[in-house]
């Protein structure tokens, strides 16, 4: 196997094990039973657990997006972007992006915000990130005449992730949909009634 397929490989297994155990319940030699690799095979590709764990973070973080563009690709409509991409937060729970469940940017946010500064940065930037992709795929919607042009897109963006992020946290936490379900029905009757211009529903 050559350098770069050998990188990757610590990248994509360091990724589930960051995913579900957290960065400081991971260790190395998690690391190296999952890869294959013995400590020197791991350590001539990276410096030190912490540079792991901020390229497995870039993973994942991709690996979000990549959801995301996949999904919207199928959306014809502004109005119908928005609604996919509810339904894609709704998959990080039914249709895992890794092992472990959840949203890993989230993920990792809270398992790095008070003890890891370098991936607690990385984190805000991909909630940032999130955030974004849904002002843009709103702001959309007010070009296209679907959506209101009054409404605060930077607000809307904030509390549809907040809403469903927390969702998704506490359905993984009780073990059921039952949050989540509540979550996106309400996010999406919220967009439907109140963002969305009349017109543009029939």
């Amino acid at each position: 196997m050559n350098e770069l397929n050998t990188k990757d490989r610590i990248i994509q297994c360091s990724a589930e094990l960051f995913n579900t155990y957290g960065y400081h319940a991971c260790s190395l030699n998690q690391i190296m039973q999952a890869t294959g690799l013995q400590k020197g095979g791991i350590y001539n590709h990276f410096k030190n657990k912490d540079e792991i764990a901020v390229e497995a973070f870039n993973y994942n973080y991709h690996r979000v997006i990549d959801r995301f563009k996949k999904v919207l690709d199928k959306a014809n409509t502004p109005t119908e972007k928005i609604i996919a991409v509810i339904d894609t937060f709704v998959s990080f729970i039914d249709e895992p992006i890794v092992k472990g469940g959840g949203c890993p940017i989230f993920n990792t946010a809270m398992d790095a915000t008070n003890t890891h500064p370098a991936l607690k940065e990385k984190a805000k930037a991909g909630i940032r990130g999130l955030k974004r992709y849904v002002e843009i795929k709103l702001d959309e919607g007010i070009q296209a005449g679907e959506i209101r042009s009054d409404i605060d897109i930077k607000k809307i963006a904030a509390l549809m992730v907040s809403t469903l992020e927390g969702a998704i946290i506490i359905s993984r936490v009780e073990e059921n949909r039952e949050c989540l379900n509540y979550a996106s029905e309400y996010v999406k009757d919220y967009f439907k009634k109140v963002l969305v211009k009349v017109d543009s529903l029939n």
